[in-house]
């Protein structure tokens, strides 16, 4: 009784003091050039960096806005971004106040609405005001969408409405979030689709299937893949190794270990021909062939060539390539608009670029320079990369000073 009584108070003094403070299986290789390593870009007008090797946040015009006080960081989305000190967890706003306290141990981002977060390895979900929707008790969970929240218990999933209230009961062995009403689950190692109201609308046939998108799913019977529509019938029959979830119209398919696309009636707008097809975003996509990077779009123009030694995908209209030993920032026409000032380097595990740069001049990424001036009147405000050369040493204290 007393120990009931005692897990209640945690329980209660958890929830008081978090409501009180409130106020994403494939053959392929990944694309060579992570987005996130080859610069700094901007995210609800801000870019993170790091100074001294704690994190922070810029504004575009280079002032530091939010100090760089975390072990790691995400970028911001919808004007809240993860942040992580101490091995604890929790979001941040634009302004750089905390949501919530820095308790959890595991968050996740916000989507639909409702974050899913961990503490002492139980699951549930906060608001966007960083309030406890759902307290976290239980065993697994993989966030709302579509109105009900996907929670596992005893080895079992479920689905719970916003307000934590049990709407499908804990029994399947595998199931992922609603999606365009459906939610594939598993049972008897086969996959088919439940409806919201947890009826078997496709039975369990499958040997892998995927959520809908665009009103249809991929899935894979005797290890072929193939789509499906929602009434479970084959609108591209089964001839692929793999066919990616369809986006803006097309999917990425893999047959003989090449490469391809699709559209929605399965006509191959780019038959399977190369060692590598990234996703279409915004109707482009990084390709690979006789291994060397080019950018094709949906119609299947290969408007920039394969002739870059790596390739990241466009982001905010650019996109990072090496060539020849040179690292270069291009345009959607093929142009060079930026090119790395010497040969930088990449911290992997932080996601930020190390570069050697000149005496007098620093950037941030090739849409948006940024000067970084050492003379007088210079502060770590001003500094937008991690500089780690001979030129130049950052002090404990965050300082960036010329040897």
């Amino acid at each position: 009784m007393k120990i009931n009584v005692f897990i209640g108070f945690l329980c209660s003094l958890f929830v008081l003091c978090l409501n009180s403070f409130a106020q994403k299986e494939h053959i392929e290789e990944p694309v060579a050039l992570k987005r996130e390593s080859i610069g700094l870009f901007f995210y609800d007008g801000m870019a993170k960096v790091n100074i001294g090797g704690k994190y922070g946040f810029i504004n575009r015009q280079g002032i530091l806005q939010i100090p760089c006080q975390y072990d790691f960081v995400t970028d911001f989305k919808d004007g809240l971004a993860i942040v992580t000190e101490n091995n604890r967890q929790s979001f941040i706003r634009l302004d750089g106040s905390l949501l919530t306290p820095l308790i959890f141990d595991k968050c996740e981002p916000f989507f639909n609405g409702f974050a899913m977060v961990s503490f002492q390895n139980k699951y549930g979900f906060i608001d966007k005001n960083g309030r406890i929707v759902v307290y976290p008790r239980h065993d697994f969970a993989m966030g709302f969408s579509e109105g009900l929240g996907l929670v596992g218990k005893d080895g079992h999933n479920g689905y719970i409405d916003a307000k934590g209230k049990l709407v499908i009961d804990f029994q399947f062995e595998f199931s992922l979030p609603f999606s365009e009403e459906y939610a594939v689950f598993m049972k008897n190692g086969k996959f088919g689709y439940i409806n919201k109201k947890g009826k078997v609308v496709i039975e369990p046939k499958y040997d892998l299937a995927s959520s809908f998108h665009e009103g249809v799913a991929s899935v894979k019977l005797d290890n072929i893949a193939g789509v499906i529509d929602k009434k479970g019938n084959f609108v591209v029959k089964p001839a692929y190794q793999t066919v990616r979830s369809f986006k803006e119209g097309v999917s990425v398919v893999v047959k003989n270990n090449k490469f391809g696309l699709i559209d929605h009636d399965g006509k191959e707008v780019i038959s399977p021909r190369y060692d590598l097809l990234d996703d279409f975003e915004d109707g482009i996509a990084v390709f690979k062939a006789n291994k060397k990077y080019g950018f094709v779009n949906k119609q299947g123009y290969e408007f920039i060539p394969a002739t870059f030694d790596k390739a990241s995908a466009f982001d905010q209209g650019m996109a990072a390539v090496k060539l020849n030993g040179n690292f270069h920032y291009i345009d959607l026409q093929g142009q060079i608009v930026y090119t790395s000032p010497l040969d930088p380097k990449y911290d992997e595990e932080s996601n930020i670029v190390i570069a050697k740069l000149d005496k007098k001049k620093g950037y941030i990424d090739g849409k948006e320079k940024i000067l970084v001036s050492l003379d007088d009147s210079f502060t770590p405000a001003r500094v937008v990369l991690l500089i780690n050369s001979n030129e130049y040493v950052i002090s404990s204290a965050g300082t960036l000073t010329s040897k």
